[in-house]
């Protein structure tokens, strides 16, 4: 399996139609690559015998290596593999076609994206709003989305994928995605869900820059201890070596809100407030309140931001 860091859009394709079409990487090849000659005077798709060149040139060229001359009319490719797959054995259907596009299990294409430093959100933007299409049938919108499929893996290029999609489904089908209708916003839920306390993320600081993602404490339970020895479940020990083994609790109150006290450490804790910047050095056992936006200090080296936000499932 190709590592996600090595994972190209072109890569991804090939990949989707080997998994989830049955098709080997010569037979995609075949209905993708141009039938034009090169100056050698050999045709890309007479190369299809060549894995090393199919591999090297292809299937796992680098994004900016890939050169559209190797390839068919995005449209005409995006048909052919479009009829092949419906006509094949597995004999899928507009909506089954629809479902191997959308990749919801495995978000290959997506993970390419994002490898490549490219935009995955547009790539997912563009499939969510042609599945959806409400004027088009099941079978246009699954060429449609064929066509983005195959247009993003031949090109490696989202951004020019997305308008060559949107040019062809204007041609093809009078289709315009657009934006759909946003739910009625309800003031008074959004009220009461930001009543309710929301967990507190730990986020270390290093050089005054974030390190890594943020340690979550629940409001509800006991909440957390920050230490070189802190062994509870949630507890934190991301901390260097002067901070004491039981040196800091965090936790939420019902009246009171967030609360953070200094365990009698030996080297102290500060508290510094995210609204004004003052720095309050915190007393022994003397709990203080907390907010989304401080910051807590242990010692001389160790320092965590405080955002407020819902807990990721590990």
């Amino acid at each position: 399996m190709i590592p996600v860091s090595d994972l190209t859009p072109c890569g991804a394709m090939f990949a989707m139609f080997k998994r989830k079409g049955g098709m080997s990487n010569r037979e995609v090849a075949g209905l993708v690559l141009s039938a034009r000659p090169l100056s050698d005077g050999k045709s890309p798709v007479s190369r299809i015998s060549d894995r090393t060149w199919v591999s090297r040139f292809i299937v796992h060229a680098p994004t900016g290596s890939l050169q559209e001359r190797y390839f068919r009319d995005y449209g005409s490719a995006a048909q052919r593999l479009f009829d092949r797959i419906r006509s094949s054995h597995r004999r899928l259907s507009n909506q089954q076609v629809i479902d191997f596009v959308l990749d919801e299990q495995e978000h290959l294409m997506e993970q390419a994206l994002e490898a490549q430093h490219q935009s995955a959100a547009l790539y997912r933007n563009a499939m969510e709003r042609i599945a959806t299409l409400p004027g088009n049938s099941p079978g246009e919108r699954a060429e449609m989305l064929m066509v983005l499929l195959v247009a993003t893996g031949c090109s490696g290029q989202v951004r020019a994928a997305v308008a060559y999609t949107m040019d062809y489904a204007r041609k093809m089908f009078d289709a315009r995605p657009s934006t759909p209708p946003s739910v009625e916003w309800d003031a008074q839920a959004e009220a009461s869900a930001s009543e309710a306390p929301h967990a507190m993320g730990l986020l270390r600081l290093k050089d005054a820059l974030v390190t890594g993602g943020p340690y979550w404490i629940e409001p509800a339970g006991e909440g957390a201890q920050i230490g070189a020895l802190a062994t509870g479940e949630h507890d934190v020990t991301d901390v260097e070596d002067d901070v004491s083994g039981l040196h800091l609790r965090i936790w939420h109150d019902a009246e009171c809100g967030w609360l953070v006290e200094d365990l009698d450490s030996t080297n102290g804790t500060q508290l510094v407030d995210g609204a004004d910047g003052t720095v309050q050095r915190l007393a022994p056992n003397a709990p203080e309140s907390l907010h989304p936006g401080d910051e807590i200090r242990l010692g001389a080296a160790t320092a965590f931001a405080l955002i407020e936000g819902e807990a990721q499932p590990v």
